[in-house]
């Protein structure tokens, strides 16, 4: 059976609704520029991923210090937008992939992310991180409908061996209070 295509509009329709019941889900509040922002954001990286290829395979601490050299305003500002995307979509969308290095480079990615977003210094860029934090988890919900049974337990263990909070996030967005067993830690 072939799967039917994605319109923009679907696409754009899909992520609101599901961007919006998450940040109510996390008691988030965004303006609408940042809400908006955030909207812009991951449609892009839905429909123009390859475009992004450059970007993604320079490391963080190259795109960082490319930032600090960069004395043109307006182009240093680029970065820091690109910046901030990168890690915002990494951490939030390919959480498992960053979390396999270690919660430090969770940690990494967030606090780098966020900065790079707050140096702009201008709206919605500060409040996006300002919130990095828990948008982060906002984007983790676009997983959730893909979430099955097998998916559940393999998040269920994943956050008994970590205690990770954007796992329990995926867990109690798919209905389940995650409950540490007697005995484990």
């Amino acid at each position: 059976m072939d799967k039917p295509e994605l319109s923009q509009e679907n696409l754009l329709s899909s992520l609101e609704q599901t961007i919006d019941q998450a940040a109510a889900r996390h008691k988030v509040v965004l303006t609408t520029p940042a809400r908006e922002y955030l909207l812009e954001m991951l449609e892009r990286f839905a429909e123009d991923f390859g475009l992004y290829q450059e970007t993604w395979l320079t490391p963080l601490t190259f795109q960082y210090q490319r930032i600090n050299d960069e004395v043109n305003r307006a182009q240093r500002m680029q970065l820091q937008r690109q910046l901030g995307d990168h890690c915002l979509f990494l951490v939030g969308y390919f959480y498992d992939f960053v979390r396999q290095h270690g919660e430090g480079q969770v940690r990494y990615h967030a606090q780098l992310g966020s900065a790079a977003y707050q140096q702009i210094g201008r709206i919605p860029y500060r409040e996006l991180g300002q919130k990095f934090d828990t948008i982060y988890l906002v984007i983790g919900d676009l997983h959730l409908p893909q979430i099955d049974e097998k998916k559940i337990i393999t998040l269920y263990q994943k956050w008994l061996e970590t205690g990770d909070s954007y796992y329990k996030s995926l867990l109690i967005g798919k209905g389940i209070m995650p409950k540490k067993i007697s005995g484990k830690n």
